[in-house]
């Protein structure tokens, strides 16, 4: 089974974490237009508005833009974590002593999602709780998230024989 390539993208977008920001920033943004409009002096609390809106709006548009991409070929396994990491980062095959996919508690493993590491692995995740446990001898694992684990376990089986 040559030149098989597993894929996954994973954002935030269309996450239950995307309706929670926005379930704190609008009721944020009408309680600061009600301010705004009830205000003496419009010069300040206008500013204040300005600052507000474009900090939650920043906020927002980061979280929107995170992305993690895992890409497994005969190669190897490649990932990236957008904006943190822009370039591709190779394990390649010969040097992957042991991989696996595992279920893991992001909160007391590694400390929650996102880009997190201690002393024994290094951690990418968005959301879940499933990963991909990559283990190259050196003195740190390595932790991708997955949200396809199933595939990713069928696509392991036949991806270590070759």
């Amino acid at each position: 089974m040559a030149n098989r390539v597993f894929n996954e993208i994973q954002t935030y977008r269309g996450t239950w974490i995307m309706y929670l920001i926005l379930l704190f920033e609008l009721p944020t943004l009408v309680l600061l237009l009600v301010f705004f409009f009830r205000a003496d002096d419009k010069s300040e609390m206008g500013i204040a508005l300005i600052v507000m809106v474009s900090t939650l709006l920043l906020i927002f548009l980061f979280i929107l833009n995170l992305k993690l991409e895992t890409r497994i070929d005969d190669s190897g396994v490649s990932f990236r974590y957008f904006p943190f990491i822009r370039n591709w980062r190779k394990i390649e095959k010969d040097r992957i002593l042991s991989i696996q996919v595992i279920n893991y508690s992001p909160i007391t493993d590694y400390g929650g999602w996102g880009l997190k590491g201690n002393k024994t692995a290094k951690a990418y995740s968005i959301l879940g709780n499933e990963g991909l446990l990559i283990s190259t001898g050196e003195k740190k694992k390595i932790m991708i998230g997955t949200s396809k684990a199933k595939e990713l376990r069928m696509f392991l089986e036949n991806w270590k024989e070759e």
